[in-house]
């Protein structure tokens, strides 16, 4: 399983891009960030690898935000790589 989590510095923030995408129609989920991610303030949005570009140019250049991660779920635990 891979998804992409977009991170953010502010929790209000976070909740403020979650919104605007699932009212611009984007399957997402507003989750803890994973220790892994070694900033953040706890919570990023998740969503597929298919929205990645549509999510990108719409959040990229929002306040606070600290990147994309994508997570890969491996038999030895979940990967975090930095987009």
């Amino acid at each position: 399983m891979e998804y992409i989590l977009a991170v953010y510095r502010s929790r209000n923030v976070a909740i403020r891009a979650y919104n605007f995408l699932v009212s611009n129609g984007v399957t997402c989920a507003l989750v803890s960030t994973p220790r892994a991610a070694g900033i953040g303030c706890g919570l990023s949005v998740k969503f597929g690898r298919n929205d990645f570009n549509r999510v990108k140019s719409a959040l990229s250049n929002g306040e606070t935000f600290a990147g994309f991660f994508l997570y890969r779920n491996t038999f030895s635990g979940g990967t975090l790589t930095k987009l």
